[in-house]
Parts: structure tokens; sequence; C-alpha cells
């Protein structure tokens, strides 16, 4: 069983160790976190060290390494740990739940997260630090772009190109043959048709809210 450090000590490290631990061969040995922020020596149960130090006690020769933090600054943070860890001589595992669908025939780079009912279909290529939430559809022939971020129950057209370091949020969907440019942030419930120029910024206003309270409502419609 293969060993893995993972980097981060916050909601997206407990979560990738709970996958490690509970669906994959790997082994999660310790976490590891930038020096600056070090509390605490143990999360989970296991060591926490200085990423600065992490070559002395667990050295790439024998541990495995994965970034787990989230979208800040377009995943750009992200982005920079995993230039880090492989410049260091780390390997950098990807995660498929063992519940997503995959047929075949796709490429999935390092440092990848698919969870659960993400339906990938043939022909697709996944770039490198790639996250994809759970509920996720992505069409045949889509390319998903490097440190990207993909939130949950996004669809996605085949044949479409996501650029680098793109945002998606929740329950987008973007339509056949379209290209995202690089660094764009789609917003939640966003529906995307035409391409995007990169650096683009699509939101979806909040559904307004209604003149009365839920009390008030209830017994308007007597529902209560």
């Amino acid at each position: 069983m293969k060993k893995v450090v993972i980097f981060g000590a916050g909601k997206y490290a407990d979560q990738v160790f709970f996958y490690l631990k509970n669906d994959s061969p790997y082994e999660v040995a310790a976490f590891t976190v930038d020096g600056a922020y070090l509390r605490e020596g143990n999360f989970m149960g296991l060591p926490v060290v200085a990423f600065e130090e992490v070559q002395k006690d667990y050295p790439p020769e024998l541990y495995d390494m994965f970034i787990a933090v989230g979208y800040h600054n377009l995943n750009k943070f992200r982005a920079e740990k995993y230039s880090q860890a492989k410049a260091m001589g780390y390997k950098l595992i990807s995660y498929v739940n063992s519940r997503a669908s995959n047929f075949g025939g796709v490429e999935i780079g390092d440092n990848c997260l698919v969870l659960e009912n993400a339906v990938i279909q043939p022909l697709t290529k996944i770039g490198n630090n790639v996250f994809i939430w759970s509920g996720n559809h992505i069409g045949h022939h889509a390319q998903i772009g490097d440190h990207c971020y993909l939130a949950g129950q996004v669809m996605i057209g085949g044949s479409t190109i996501i650029g680098d370091n793109c945002f998606i949020g929740m329950n987008a969907t973007i339509g056949h043959e379209v290209t995202i440019g690089r660094e764009s942030l789609i917003g939640a419930g966003a529906l995307v048709t035409k391409n995007v120029v990169p650096r683009s910024v699509y939101i979806v206003a909040d559904t307004l809210k209604f003149r009365l309270d839920s009390d008030s409502f209830l017994k308007l419609t007597k529902m209560k």
C-alpha cells in the first residue's frame, strides 16, 4: 500500500483523508502545511509537519502527495503548491471515486479529485490538478484544462473546452462545443451556450426574497 502525505489541514484535507482511507489503495501517513500556518502537530490522528521540511521525514522516494486545498484565487494557490510539490520530487496522486462513472478512453492528469456520481464520458481529457465534485456530467470529447474546479451537479456538453484555472459553480450548464477561456468564473446556475473570452465572469442573480415571512405565507396559503 503506497503511503501519501496530504497538503492541507482543513475541510478539503479531511474529506480527501476520508476518501483515501475508505476507497483507495493509499494509506495517508501525514499532513503538511506551510510552516507559517502550522498551529497543531496533529490532524485526524496523524502528524502535521511544515511543508518546507516535509522531505526530511517523508521523502518523495517513499511517499506520494496530494494537494487538498480549494479554489482560492481561481485555484492559483493550489496550482502553486502543486508546482512546489512536483519540484520537490513528489509524485502527485489522483483519486477517482469508485462510484464515479468512467466507461474508459478518458485521460486524467495528476492531483485530480473525481467524486461520487460524476459521469465522465469517453474520449474526454482531464488536465492536472482538477477537482470534479459529485454529480457532474462531462460530455464526450470535452477537455478540462489544468487547475480547474467544478462544483457539484455541473453539466458540460460534448466537445467543450474549459481553459486553465476556471471555476464552474454548482448546477451551471455549459453547452456543446463551447470554449470557456482561462481564468473564468461561471457562477452557480449559469447557462453558457457561446464561447467565453478569458477572465470572464458569468453569474445569475439570487431569487428575490418574498415580501412575507414564513408564518404569514403559511397562513395566506392555508398550509399551516
